[in-house]
């Protein structure tokens, strides 16, 4: 589980930061942009809406103005002399004469114009006569239509449907031929629908209804009292049951979005034409698509200005963003390169708001830390100084005390042996030289260990000379063949450089001495630009370094000690089977490592 956590990837605060920033961004721009949207388009239908309703206002007053007209014009007929002794004629049963057809049809030009036939019903409507097209001959036809005289009209209109037995089932309208102040019959007249259809099917684009609008007509029987813009021949053969033509043949008037007669969505203007008689459903129509046309082109424009305006605010974002995290960032890695020592990367972050407070507080505490860790390195170079120093101080100490104790006693002890040699006899003379051989060996290793402890040739005739001792006793002890090459300058160095580093050389010896099995060992030492160069390479069996512990018995530990109190840097270099090579850098500053600490 553990192991899965792991392996989550944090996303990290450039990211989360252009995330957030690019949502609320782009939330803003689409809200926005959203709120344009609606409020344009409704703004936009609100316009259509009012743009219909005033179309149909205006078609239904020049309808009305129409019937009215026609209305009047039928009131004059029927009280005209003609018309009335025409219709006493056929009352009486008598038919009328080719002259008196004339007489009518002639009587005012203006029925050729409107109008595309007469003819007279009795008062129960029954027809007495019906003249089919005014310039034509007579023609007898079904003989009722359906009368019902509104009360406040005089003349008034008869609708299609009231009309189906006379051919073509005609539009009229009737006006009252009076005898003695009593309705006789009736004087009919078929208006031309074209008339109508001259009114409702003006659509040109620049009327408002563009080029999907229309305005019609619809009776009670929802059959199209007028000719759609769409269908041919509409007139009582479409029928229209919407939900806006029914609101108005309930009387109601007002706007509605509604599927129409073809089944398309359209912004609809509806209301009720009452004219003598009739009454007729008025629409305004025009299709939703046409009337926001407009509208989802801007949105449209929106969608694109919101991509590029997103692309922008990403790219702003980034640049913010990156800006604004790179001190966090900075401040980061330098925490990672303190919790893991490495104090001297302090960042540099000029800023005048909290993040330049927090770099300055983390550089006050970095500081701090790097004060604190160069005491402590100090001090722990200071004692392991201490602990060395103690060490060779304790060498001298024993390398007098052999020397000047057990040294001088085990000479004089030869010495005495010696003067008695003479004095003896020679059965007793064997041991004697015994315990003489014994005793000469003796101090040879007290003198071999004064001078493994504490050198005369280093104090006497410096480090060069004491290396080449080393190595000749290397030579002579262990059959290793060393070769040194160079010099090592002891002007340039105190007293306690040049013991320590005789003591690297005699620790680098032992362990070849010990653990390498060479053959031989060379040893190079060069001065380049006040830097000791010293390179001591063997032909031995080698280690793996990385695998190998300081502490483990070849004494590397010891050497990268005194190496580092030397202020020197060391290079091991080894492989099993391939020898070891050790390259020792040393500053040679005069005087440097008898005062003060290494840094």
């Amino acid at each position: 589980m553990k192991k899965k956590l792991a392996s989550v990837r944090r996303s990290s605060l450039t990211e989360k930061m252009i995330l957030y920033f690019l949502l609320l961004g782009i939330g803003s721009i689409l809200v926005i942009g959203y709120f344009s949207f609606v409020s344009a388009r409704n703004a936009l239908l609100s316009r259509t809406y009012n743009q219909l309703t005033s179309l149909r206002i205006a078609r239904t007053q020049a309808v009305g103005r129409f019937f009215d007209e026609r209305l009047s014009e039928t009131s004059r007929f029927a009280d005209s002399e003609e018309v009335q002794s025409s219709a006493l004629k056929l009352i009486a049963g008598n038919e009328l004469s080719q002259n008196d057809v004339k007489t009518i049809a002639g009587r005012s030009s203006t029925i050729s114009s409107y109008y595309k036939g007469f003819g007279f019903a009795d008062n129960k409507g029954k027809i007495l006569y019906w003249h089919k097209t005014i310039r034509g001959a007579a023609k007898d036809a079904e003989p009722r239509v359906n009368i019902v005289k509104p009360t406040e009209y005089k003349s008034f209109l008869i609708d299609y449907n009231s009309t189906k037995s006379l051919p073509g089932n005609p539009l009229i309208v009737a006006g009252p031929v009076e005898q003695n102040g009593i309705t006789a019959a009736y004087f009919l007249l078929e208006i031309d629908a074209n008339q109508i259809n001259e009114f409702m099917l003006e659509v040109r684009p620049e009327n408002g209804l563009g080029y999907s609008g229309e305005t019609y007509l619809v009776g009670r029987d929802f059959y199209m009292r007028s000719q759609s813009r769409f269908l041919s021949n509409s007139v009582m053969k479409t029928r229209v049951i919407t939900t806006p033509v029914r609101k108005a043949l309930l009387n109601e008037s007002g706007l509605d979005l509604a599927k129409d007669y073809r089944g398309i969505e359209v912004l609809s203007s509806f209301g009720l034409l009452r004219r003598a008689g009739l009454e007729w459903a008025i629409l305004a129509e025009l299709d939703y698509s046409e009337a926001t046309a407009s509208v989802y082109s801007l949105r449209n424009s929106i969608l694109m200005l919101s991509v590029v305006m997103g692309l922008a605010f990403f790219i702003l974002t980034y640049f913010i963003s990156t800006r604004i995290t790179r001190p966090v960032i900075e401040l980061r890695t330098a925490a990672i390169d303190l919790g893991e020592g490495r104090l001297e990367q302090i960042p540099v972050i000029k800023s005048d708001d909290e993040l330049g407070e927090l770099a300055e507080a983390f550089s006050n505490m970095a500081q701090k830390l790097q004060d604190k860790d160069r005491a402590l390195k100090a001090e722990r170079i200071s004692r392991l100084r201490s602990a060395i120093d103690g060490q060779d101080q304790e060498r001298q100490r024993l390398s007098r005390e052999l020397h000047d104790g057990i040294g001088q006693s085990m000479i004089a002890i030869r010495l005495k042996l010696g003067a008695l040699e003479n004095n003896i006899s020679e059965q007793i003379k064997p041991g004697l030289v015994s315990a003489i051989n014994l005793t000469d060996n003796l101090i040879d290793d007290v003198r071999a260990m004064t001078n493994a402890l504490m050198p005369p040739a280093l104090s006497e005739f410096g480090i060069t000379s004491a290396v080449r001792s080393l190595c000749s006793n290397l030579t002579e002890n262990y059959g290793i063949k060393t070769i040194f090459e160079g010099e090592i300058p002891d002007k340039q160095l105190g007293k306690k450089a040049r013991l320590y580093i005789f003591r690297i050389f005699q620790e680098i010896f032992n362990n070849v001495a010990r653990h390498s099995g060479a053959t031989e060992l060379r040893i190079v030492a060069e001065t380049r630009q006040q830097t000791l160069l010293i390179s001591i390479e063997d032909n031995g069996r080698g280690f793996a370094v990385n695998e190998s512990c300081p502490s483990n018995g070849h004494g590397l530990n010891n050497i990268r000690e005194r190496i580092g109190l030397l202020r020197g840097k060391v290079e091991i270099i080894s492989a099993p089977d391939k020898g070891t090579v050790f390259q020792i850098e040393l500053p040679l500053i005069k005087g440097l490592y008898d005062q003060g600490t290494a840094g």
